[in-house]
């Protein structure tokens, strides 16, 4: 771990140093010239295409006998550049040293950050505002603070010199590449047979959803049971009424029948069937099968002779 701080402790003497403004410890510190704390700033590549991400980096040193890493507090403005992605933050500690880093990634592709500022319309050279550092006391309001400054960094444009000096002269852009055309795509199965298939199972959904539809209605809305009834005389039309009632044991229906059948007898004058069938409609006893087919046989057979 110790061999980690001294290669950090290398890399930082290459970055920018934080301007003093911080209190000093009277019994010394364990960062050297007695002050808390030291902070750098560094940024790479300094040199980039425009376009390309940079990498900014804030590190802290400090002394954590001195100081609380978790009451440090950076602000940093990198216009016009842009933070790609959330900041992130390192803290390793060894005795009471202890280092905390902060890390953005950058990017800028708008206008701003076009190259064409002189002293040549190729580069653009960016000098960011220092961060500042704080370090906060307990109620949270800033004890001391102080400035890291970040170097420049030079944007080149990725427009060679050759295609520029061929913008000016020809105010057309000169295509090195040619687009060749799309292959042609490739698919595991064919279209127009997933097409089919489709219409396919929709047809067969359709049709599914018009049987159950069909069961559905048969279940709510059931089909009026069939009367075997043979159009013809009212006569005729009670005897079948009646047989119908009689066949699906619906008792009530049965003696309504036998008083309707009763009053087409008497119409046709046959006093004797006609009692037996008042007899039958009100008989505290079912007729069996035998008595109701006699009987609708020799109603008939009144209705075929002579009036």
């Amino acid at each position: 771990m110790r061999r980690l701080f001294i290669a950090a402790g290398a890399a930082l003497v290459l970055a920018a140093p934080a301007a003093a403004h911080l209190p000093v410890a009277g019994s010394g510190s364990a960062v050297g010239e007695g002050v808390p704390l030291k902070a750098y700033a560094s940024i790479t590549p300094t040199v980039q295409l425009f376009g390309d991400e940079l990498t900014a980096k804030i590190a802290i040193l400090a002394d954590s006998k001195l100081v609380d890493p978790a009451r440090l507090r950076v602000t940093t403005n990198f216009t016009p550049y842009q933070p790609a992605k959330q900041a992130s933050v390192l803290r390793l500690q060894v005795g009471r040293f202890a280092q905390i880093t902060w890390t953005w990634v950058l990017r800028c592709d708008t206008s701003p950050c076009v190259p064409r500022l002189p002293p040549s319309d190729k580069f653009h050279v960016f000098h960011f505002q220092p961060a500042h550092i704080e370090y906060l006391a307990l109620d949270g309001k800033p004890k001391y603070g102080i400035n890291a400054s970040f170097p420049p960094v030079e944007v080149l444009s990725q427009v060679s010199p050759g295609v520029a000096a061929f913008l000016r002269q020809a105010n057309r852009v000169n295509w090195r590449y040619d687009f060749t055309p799309v292959a042609a795509p490739t698919y595991r199965f064919s279209p127009s047979v997933v097409f089919w298939l489709a219409i396919g199972l929709g047809v067969l959904c359709v049709l599914a959803a018009v049987w159950f539809a069909h069961r559905w209605y048969l279940v709510v809305r059931p089909r009026a049971a069939a009367v075997d009834i043979d159009p013809g005389t009212t006569l005729e039309r009670a005897l079948a009424v009646l047989r119908y009632a009689h066949r699906h044991g619906d008792e009530t229906l049965q003696r309504k029948a036998f008083e309707r059948v009763a009053g087409e007898l008497g119409v046709e004058r046959a006093d004797e069937l006609t009692l037996i069938a008042r007899e039958l409609a009100w008989s505290p006893r079912t007729p069996e099968d035998e008595e109701v087919e006699e009987f609708a046989e020799q109603a008939l057979g009144v209705q075929d002779g002579p009036t």
